[in-house]
């Protein structure tokens, strides 16, 4: 008997468990109504630094020397261009046929700088 009279009480409580919990209007405790622009705090992102571009503009001429040593993600055409050297000439010179032979650590020769022209020619 005494299991008999367990499972109406044990749903009543439940019931009214609901009922505080929904302040007797089915708000489920809400203080105020959430305004429609915000943002609950767990969809919220942390302010993250906009990312700062690093210049990449060609080294100063003669900046690489009489050689130079691949590093990773190098081409002749990026040596050549950031070292200010013609990259047909910086082939020639380290017999370079497959600008993908190239390995880190590799040491090139580097060709005489190109001079600049000043648009004073005729």
């Amino acid at each position: 008997m005494a299991r008999a009279l367990a499972l109406p009480l044990l749903a009543f409580s439940a019931l009214a468990l609901i009922a505080i919990a929904c302040n007797g209007e089915g708000d489920f405790l809400l203080d105020d109504e959430p305004d429609a622009t915000s943002t609950p705090p767990f969809f919220q992102r942390s302010p993250q630094p906009s990312p700062t571009p690093t210049p990449t503009a060609p080294a100063a001429a003669g900046e690489c020397g009489e050689t130079y040593t691949v590093e990773a993600g190098d081409s002749p055409f990026s040596i050549a261009e950031k070292c200010g050297v013609d990259v047909n000439d910086l082939q020639d010179l380290n017999d370079i046929d497959d600008p993908r032979s190239l390995r880190v650590g590799q040491e090139l020769k580097m060709p005489p700088l190109q001079p600049t022209p000043t648009g004073d020619e005729e």
